[in-house]
């Protein structure tokens, strides 16, 4: 080929347009290019109701929030194939014991020694404890529920409950009032999709719903029992409002406080670069109740300003939240306000 025709032919191969050569590329080749992150500072106030009793439910990945009564439950179970713990709805300040008896008819509430649910929502903190024992077998001892003496009176204050069968897919519970009438079966099902599943015994017992499905909550505010174990038994169970994490979905959660960190860095600052320089933990009250504090003379909560926190989701997205008041801009209390940001 002469000289003059291979520079004729580079010219043209020059001269092609681009998106000629693009179709010929191998997909492999082709470079995917990721939606950017949105970084939004969010701004949200929500409502627990004047005594704290409406449950919040949040999803911080798109600023969702579900909203149910607290009363509306007695007993929540967990919900995954594996799930054996029961948890007290602490609202209600139920309290329980576990007596030695194995029949139902025959159990007494004689000698009480009564537990209350721990705020780490960690199995072993409950008053239930531990359903199967440690070859599998379900632990049948029947327990006395103190149905709590704020929302009942009289005899529809207390329950015999044993759980008799513990599955995949469902729990199988007896119960009864304390003078064995009013006995019941019932077959409490799980669902993996949820955290826990809701029980009521009002109407004989029934299922209700109460939470959003387990991927679509981060964290809910509610008011539940603290207990202060330093304090006389009069005073050691104290109702708290405070935010606590699902950790049944993966959630984890560091606080960020001034003076208590040696890498302390304001939230303004914080960054996707920092999220991995802190120690996380899935116990459910990290961010419990005291973000905020009660000034008695002012007679008003105010939120700790050098204190944030970092929450991981179920996706491990990672998101700077930070409380920055407890009323509304018209004074009005049981309103949590805060902000967060996704930064990772």
């Amino acid at each position: 080929m002469k000289r003059s025709h291979i520079k004729n032919a580079l010219y043209l191969c020059l001269c092609i347009p681009a998106f000629l050569f693009s179709s010929c590329e191998k997909d492999d080749d082709k470079i995917i290019v990721l939606p950017p992150i949105d970084t939004t500072m969010v701004y949200q106030s929500v409502n627990i109701g004047a005594n704290g009793d409406t449950m919040v439910f949040v999803d911080l990945s798109t600023g969702a929030t579900t909203f149910a009564p607290a009363k509306i439950y007695d007993l929540a179970f967990e919900a995954s194939a594996t799930g054996q713990y029961i948890y007290l709805n602490t609202f209600k300040y139920m309290f329980a014991y576990r007596t030695q008896f194995t029949d139902i008819l025959q159990a007494d509430s004689s000698g009480l020694s009564w537990s209350c649910d721990g705020d780490t929502w960690e199995g072993d903190s409950t008053a239930f404890g531990k359903n199967i024992d440690a070859v599998g077998n379900v632990i049948n001892k029947v327990m006395i529920l103190d149905l709590g003496k704020y929302s009942h009176t009289g005899a529809d204050r207390y329950r015999k409950f044993q759980v008799t069968e513990i599955t995949a897919d469902h729990y199988l519970i007896k119960y009864c009032k304390l003078d064995n009438s009013d006995y019941h079966e019932f077959t409490v099902t799980k669902d993996a999709a949820y955290s826990l599943t809701y029980f009521s015994f009002e109407n004989g017992g029934n299922m209700v719903n109460v939470a959003p499905p387990k991927t679509q909550w981060d964290f809910v505010f509610t008011r539940y029992v603290h207990t202060y174990w330093d304090q006389p038994i009069a005073y050691r169970y104290y109702f708290v409002n405070g935010s606590m994490l699902n950790i049944w979905a993966g959630t984890t959660s560091t606080m960020i406080k001034k003076d208590s960190l040696p890498n302390y860095i304001p939230f303004a600052d914080l960054t996707g670069a920092d999220v991995n320089n802190y120690p996380y933990t899935s116990v459910a009250n990290q961010m419990g109740f005291d973000w905020k504090y009660y000034d008695f003379n002012a007679n008003h909560y105010y939120v700790h300003p050098d204190q944030y926190y970092i929450i991981s989701d179920s996706e491990t997205k990672y998101f700077k939240l930070q409380y920055t008041d407890f009323y509304t801009t018209q004074g009005e209390g049981h309103h949590p306000t805060y902000q967060y940001q996704r930064i990772y």
